[in-house]
């Protein structure tokens, strides 16, 4: 949808600044046609013809400033031909400065088009340079669980081992590699949302639920305040993106020590805020540097020794997929708070 209406918006953009020039290159003529032989602005009109020219060719490159160009002359030369006077002396004027229009618009459009080029050239080496860091860490994650799986096979083929003890190692490290290639999956395919009315709070606990044994391992609580809110969405989306920044919170939080378990705590609140729905998960742990605050939605960007490093990207596209906004808010008590903001249904 962003995409779309990006597209939308650059086509009317090009469109003004079409019209733009146009109306830069007529007006300017108009002023030579229109006004008094005898008028002293005349070298002043000719001057302005070097705004069309510009704008023509820092948006169009050398090929638009040069069309610009032609209009221009198509325009001009039949008043130059009639208001000749028959002094070159006179007349020399006018003609060096058709000469330097010609200068100023391949000069402008050289460099337009080279800005153009490194523009893309740098788009397509960020491009390469993700694919290569997206592929490393597909490679990596999925590497490791496998060599696990290998050596205990390789053990077992070998009559060394327990079987007993090896196959719920081997099952949690192909759940891995399922859960690894189910997020590569969900980040690349568009998201076909089924949109209906339902109730926020319910979804908040069911994914509380889904979260409690994981945070009781880890020693964590909740403190879920919930308020009475719907809102038209796809609930197993929004669930799935909770859920994730829930978890994400547990682990933050088991690797904090200075704090006991009972002082552990997540704190889920939901709450209607200028017309919508707004829910903010905030845990009590170390919080989190500015540099991961810039990174964390980036696709394979983690600073923890496990994972995908998709599942905060998945969760800003859920959110941005239903015209949502998500925000990280770093609060002074410590802790990292996330903030989600949805269209709410009228009460």
């Amino acid at each position: 949808m962003l995409k779309k209406e990006y597209r939308k918006l650059h086509c009317l953009m090009s469109q003004k600044v079409f019209w733009l020039i146009a109306l830069s290159v007529t007006g300017i003529t108009g002023l030579q046609y229109f006004s008094s032989r005898e008028c002293s602005l005349h070298e002043l009109y000719r001057e302005l013809y070097s705004f069309p020219l510009f704008i023509a060719a820092m948006r169009y490159g050398t090929k638009g400033a040069l069309i610009c160009l032609a209009s221009i002359y198509a325009l001009y030369l039949p008043y130059m031909f009639i208001t000749w006077q028959g002094s070159w002396k006179q007349e020399s004027v006018r003609v060096v400065e058709l000469f330097f229009y010609l200068f100023l618009a391949a000069w402008a459009g050289y460099f337009a088009d080279r800005e153009k080029a490194l523009k893309a050239e740098l788009e397509q080496n960020r491009f390469v340079t993700s694919l290569g860091r997206i592929t490393s860490g597909i490679v990596h994650d999925l590497k490791n669980p496998l060599i696990s799986i290998r050596g205990l096979l390789e053990r077992l083929a070998k009559g060394k081992g327990d079987c007993s003890r090896y196959l719920p190692v081997m099952l949690s490290d192909t759940q891995l590699m399922e859960r690894i290639v189910y997020d590569v999956l969900d980040f690349a395919k568009p998201l076909k949302l089924k949109r209906k009315g339902v109730d926020l709070s319910a979804i908040i606990e069911n994914a509380v639920r889904i979260c409690r044994e994981k945070a009781k391992k880890a020693g964590v609580s909740f403190d879920v305040r919930l308020s009475d809110i719907s809102v038209e969405a796809d609930q197993y989306l929004i669930e799935r993106a909770l859920v994730n920044i829930i978890s994400n919170a547990i682990e933050s939080l088991s690797e904090v020590s200075r704090l006991t378990q009972k002082d552990k705590k997540i704190s889920i609140k939901l709450e209607r805020h200028n017309n919508s729905a707004q829910i903010t998960v905030r845990d009590n742990g170390k919080g989190m540097d500015k540099e991961i605050r810039k990174h964390c939605f980036e696709p394979y960007f983690s600073n923890k020794r496990a994972g995908t490093g998709l599942g905060l990207a998945i969760v800003k596209k859920i959110i941005d997929a239903h015209d949502g906004r998500i925000d990280i808010a770093l609060p002074d008590s410590g802790g990292t708070a996330f903030i989600i903001n949805l269209q709410s249904l009228p009460a």
